[in-house]
């Protein structure tokens, strides 16, 4: 038995997440994709927020999602659903410190 059979003491993947925190996720992202809304009036800030949103919702967590293809291919329980929300997390952690820091 290895450590990583579901039946053992750890294992590390979890076998599904609970669908509200998701929710919050996107809710969370959306709402700080609509910071972009401060740098200008009009159409620019709406594209600001249309960029923050494509880089949030699908640059960061696909590009994490493709990374972690070889995890999919050494163990094929590993679902990539996950590695596509821990994107997600990621990139509003990425968005947090953007709108701390970036003027």
């Amino acid at each position: 038995m290895s450590i990583f059979d579901r039946n053992s003491f750890y294992y590390p993947y979890p076998d599904n997440l609970p669908k509200g925190l998701i929710k919050t996720l996107i809710i969370a992202c959306l709402l700080m994709g609509l910071a972009g809304l401060r740098h200008a009036e009009g159409w620019q800030g709406w594209l600001a927020v249309f960029e923050n949103w494509l880089l949030m919702l699908v640059i960061f967590p696909t590009a994490t999602a493709v990374i972690a293809l070889p995890f999919k291919y050494r163990d094929p329980s590993f679902e990539l659903k996950n590695a596509y929300y821990l994107g997600m997390f990621v990139s509003l952690l990425f968005t947090l410190a953007k709108l701390r820091y970036w003027r």
